[in-house]
């Protein structure tokens, strides 16, 4: 039972510190002399929303996994999960081609 309680201790803890860590990533990264400067600010603000929208959707799984309903409010969450759970890859592998893009022909590229 205390290795349970310690589990769901530390749950909580890597939720909220994610949460509150990709909203200030999010803020300085969407900031207009960030992103109108740096493209790959745009990507990594991306990541950062996205990850906050998977954070608050694992949630449901933890609360609603035994008392689950197939109600449209259930499968909008569901939705949203599976999609940022899907998005991430994609995320990053356009973050890396735009920066591979950037490193292999810099004078060509203007702002990335």
């Amino acid at each position: 039972m205390d290795g349970l309680l310690i589990v769901g201790f530390l749950v909580i803890v890597i939720w909220i510190v994610g949460i509150v860590g990709n909203l200030l990533s999010a803020i300085v990264w969407l900031r207009r002399q960030v992103a109108s400067k740096n493209s790959s600010a745009v990507y990594l603000a991306a990541i950062a929303i996205n990850d906050i929208l998977h954070l608050l959707t694992v949630v449901h799984f933890f609360i609603l996994s035994e008392n689950y309903t197939q109600s449209w409010a259930a499968i909008l969450v569901d939705f949203v999960h599976w999609t940022s759970y899907m998005l991430e890859p994609l995320l990053v592998c356009g973050f890396s081609a735009e920066r591979l893009y950037a490193i292999r022909r810099p004078l060509q590229v203007r702002f990335v």
